[in-house]
């Protein structure tokens, strides 16, 4: 099924006569064009990208179904005389300000206005997609890698942030996935630790937590560190997020929902007794959004399919002591699981 396809069947479904998109994110993986500003208007004929003289070129360079219209008033003036002769517009809503929405209404007087969330038609990822986010997936892989001769006492979260940023940008990664996250000693408790002036130290758990991206896909991974040699506590809480994460891969199969495998491996961190310190849902789907379809968390609902890509991530986060999570972001296939990134996951000590 091609992407406009998608689109259309959602019309279908909603008895909409066109619809007016505004996430850049969606038009991008409808269109090819990766500017932004500029709206997407699709009917049952024809789709026109409205743009300003900004992005008039890229647009049609970038584009090769799509029509480029090239406005000098008002955008939603050039969106709404498209829709003209439409009775009822759906837009997606949850992208539309409140400015937005009420211009647009103004404009379209008399016309029936429906909110429709376009975000499921992203979730199966094509052959073309899943090479570009194995390649963001190397290009962490390689640049971990290479951060582990760096890691020594004394050096920041904040300064290894910035050496494994540099590396995934001389590698390829057109930017960070999102604002890296390094945790250490008593910080690698904070799930979402952004990076600070703290020195790493010996005997500190560092959590990596990082991706890259390329031609627009995102890459998301997680790896805990040991400074120095490992103590019993240390191995007793990696194994059991190691064995957590492989059940979970394990487990992952076509036609269970997020809600389900969550539950796995929520059970098997439960069933050590640290279930109170696994504090997030599992996972979340990856693809030109770092955070996407479908939801691996208890409110999880989406059946699970091929092709759909998503991270497995569990932790266990002890307050004021420390903690670890291991990532995987994986494709899932009809044989189950693939993870896309390829750093081993056995405890790895920095001596």
């Amino acid at each position: 099924m091609t992407r406009i396809n998608k689109v259309w069947e959602v019309m279908v479904k909603e008895q909409l006569d066109c619809v007016i998109i505004k996430d850049v994110t969606t038009i991008r993986y409808l269109t090819g064009f990766s500017g932004d500003s500029s709206l997407l208007y699709i009917d049952r004929i024809k789709g026109v990208l409205i743009t300003d003289g900004r992005y008039t070129e890229q647009a049609k360079n970038e584009m090769k179904l799509f029509q480029v219209l090239e406005y000098t008033g008002s955008i939603w003036a050039a969106a709404a005389e498209l829709a003209k002769n439409a009775e009822v517009v759906g837009f997606d809503g949850n992208w539309f300000t409140y400015n937005d929405y009420t211009e647009l209404e103004a404009l379209l007087e008399g016309k029936y206005l429906r909110s429709v969330d376009f975000s499921s038609i992203r979730m199966i990822k094509a052959k073309k997609e899943l090479d570009l986010m194995l390649k963001a997936a190397s290009i962490a892989d390689e640049a971990f890698i290479k951060l582990l001769d760096d890691i020594r006492p004394g050096r920041t979260e904040r300064s290894l942030a910035g050496r494994l940023e540099y590396y995934m940008r001389a590698l390829g990664s057109e930017k960070t996935s999102f604002d890296t996250i390094i945790a250490s000693g008593s910080r690698s408790a904070l799930p979402h630790g952004m990076a600070s002036d703290k020195p790493v130290e010996i005997g500190d758990f560092i959590t990596f937590d990082f991706g890259a991206v390329y031609c627009g896909y995102h890459s998301d991974m997680t790896r805990t560190v040991v400074l120095g040699m490992a103590n019993s506590w240390h191995k007793e809480i990696y194994t059991i997020v190691e064995e957590a994460q492989h059940k979970g891969l394990k487990a992952a199969r076509v036609g269970m929902t997020g809600r389900e495998l969550d539950a796995v491996v929520r059970d098997c961190i439960a069933s050590c007794g640290y279930g109170d310190y696994f504090v997030h849902g599992l996972g979340h789907g990856v693809g030109l959004e770092i955070h996407e379809m479908p939801n691996i968390n208890k409110r999880g609902n989406t059946l699970l399919s091929t092709g759909m890509v998503f991270t497995i991530e569990p932790g266990i986060y002890i307050p004021g002591k420390g903690g670890v999570r291991i990532e995987d972001t994986v494709v899932l296939t009809e044989e189950g699981a693939k993870a896309l990134n390829g750093v081993k996951k056995q405890l790895i000590e920095i001596v």
